[in-house]
């Protein structure tokens, strides 16, 4: 587990995964507008830890088409794994997932 707050890493988690303007840009700008006093070594670490999970949940994805898995399991496993995520974003990056997975 971080030394982060579960509503910080899912602000953050929610920044990585937009769709849009700021599609795969860096959240380093976005995040220190909300949280300005984070250092550059705080930001990387914040960015490291969501994107981690971002795929984890994707492998997860992966795994549920290969058939190692059931769908339900891919939010079951990913609280486990992940436990500071809500549920919205791991229903989220569960249907991102599969949308990748079945690509």
């Amino acid at each position: 587990m971080s030394d982060y707050s579960p509503d910080l890493l899912n602000y953050a988690l929610q920044l990585a995964t937009e769709w849009g303007e700021s599609f795969r840009k860096p959240i380093n700008e976005r995040l220190i507008v909300k949280l300005p006093g984070l250092s550059d070594t705080e930001i990387a670490e914040i960015t490291d830890i969501v994107r981690a999970a971002e795929y984890k949940i994707y492998a997860l994805a992966e795994r549920e088409l290969a058939g190692e898995i059931t769908e339900g399991d891919i939010t079951r496993l990913a609280h486990e794994e992940i436990p500071w995520i809500t549920d919205d974003h791991a229903l989220r990056l569960k249907t991102i997932g599969m949308y990748y997975a079945r690509r």
